[in-house]
């Protein structure tokens, strides 16, 4: 199991259009993932369950990866969660 810590910076937090595009990169792994905000987790794969997490600008998420991911996957998906989220 491997995953990384991120503090959001977007001003809508989990917003639906950059939410959508993490979900189709998680998609195309072989592993289930997590994304867990606050006391809640929602599998990184369900648009909704991600929104439904009501995480805010400044709030932290950890992005968990269970097993069968290259370190270059979780790489890519860093950069795009730093980038957007």
């Amino acid at each position: 199991m491997k995953e990384f810590h991120h503090v959001l910076q977007n001003r809508l937090g989990l917003h639906a259009k950059p939410v959508s595009e993490f979900v189709q990169m998680v998609k195309s792994l072989d592993s289930a993932v997590t994304v867990s905000g606050g006391d809640k987790v929602a599998s990184a794969d369900k648009l909704l369950a991600l929104v439904s997490l009501d995480v805010h600008k400044g709030d932290s998420i950890t992005v968990t990866f269970e097993n069968g991911v290259r370190d270059e996957e979780i790489e890519k998906i860093r950069e795009f969660v730093e980038r957007h989220l």
